[in-house]
């Protein structure tokens, strides 16, 4: 408040009126120290800025360990301070390790048994793809899904995929020339921005173990604005198959 903000200068200025006592008792030589000097500027941003939450003291506080440090070497102590600081590094270097040999087992506590240990990327449960019934959006043009969901060449795949599944023996220059020349009679799209996955299995009350979200930037109900999230997918397929379906899931 102004009350207290009035109080800390005038603490400040009665500091300053009688801090010649220390110099006078041969305690100090001179007070040019940065963190008295910003003593002078709390008021002001505490007006400006608000109250002193994650105010940064790195820099005042690194010149106190810095000062602490020389000072201690230059005593009698100068084998304490070594064996302290390498008994230090010594246990960072533990803990560092601990921790590496942690984050390295965690992909084999679950290969079991013991003997028959799966190499390479951890295994995942068989998942199932779950849609909602409708689209959030039924009708999406071609032109939005470029400017909105960065799809910009959606047209062009979608032609390369039909042209697959019409001639799947086909490949190459005459697929893409077949595809150049499809006709697609319709110039928008439904949307869907989730995709659900589910454990594979019979169960109606099966669990959601990922989410995939696919959402342009938008508004709320209080016209605020909710940053878009297109979330990046790697799709495992079959050995043959072409980019093209690749893309197109």
């Amino acid at each position: 408040m102004s009350k207290t903000l009035h109080l800390l200068q005038e603490c400040l200025a009665g500091f300053h009126e009688n801090k010649e006592v220390f110099i006078d008792l041969g305690a100090r030589e001179n007070f040019n120290l940065p963190k008295l000097h910003s003593l002078t500027h709390y008021a002001s941003s505490i007006r400006l800025f608000g109250i002193t939450d994650n105010y940064n003291m790195e820099q005042t506080e690194r010149l106190h360990i810095n000062l602490a440090k020389d000072a201690y070497r230059a005593t009698n102590h100068k084998d304490e301070y070594s064996q302290m600081t390498k008994w230090l590094e010594c246990q960072e270097k533990v803990v560092q390790h601990s921790a590496f040999i942690t984050q390295r087992q965690q992909p084999l506590q679950h290969s079991l048994p013991a003997r028959n240990v799966h190499i390479g990327p951890p295994r995942t449960c068989p998942q199932k793809v779950k849609m909602a019934r409708n689209p959030e959006k039924r009708q999406i043009s071609f032109d939005t899904l470029a400017r909105d969901y960065g799809a910009l060449e959606f047209q062009d795949t979608l032609a390369d995929f039909i042209m697959q599944l019409n001639h799947p023996g086909v490949s190459g220059a005459a697929l893409q020339e077949h595809a150049h020349n499809t006709h697609i009679p319709f110039v928008w799209v439904p949307v869907y921005h989730k995709i659900k996955f589910t454990k594979s299995g019979t169960s109606n009350n099966l669990k959601i173990i990922d989410v995939v979200n696919v959402r342009p930037e938008q508004k709320d109900s209080h016209g605020q604005i909710i940053p878009a999230r297109f979330d990046t997918v790697l799709v495992e397929t079959s050995k043959g198959q072409s980019d093209l379906t690749k893309l197109w899931y």
